[in-house]
């Protein structure tokens, strides 16, 4: 897969966690972070799952 793929996938995850944890009021923003987190990650494990979370990172440093 191309890095431009991979930025592509992981931009619309980012938007997607953004939107739904944006639609939510939160009773704490750990709470809200930590959610982004886990449905960001999630999407991305879908997505990619034959992509290890290192040479994720690798590519955009």
């Amino acid at each position: 897969m191309h890095k431009q793929d991979i930025q592509t996938i992981v931009s619309a995850a980012r938007e997607t966690a953004d939107s739904i944890v944006g639609a939510r009021e939160w009773k704490t923003a750990e709470d809200a972070n930590a959610m982004h987190d886990v449905i960001f990650w999630d999407m991305l494990a879908k997505r990619l799952p034959n992509t290890n979370i290192a040479d994720l990172l690798s590519m955009f440093d």
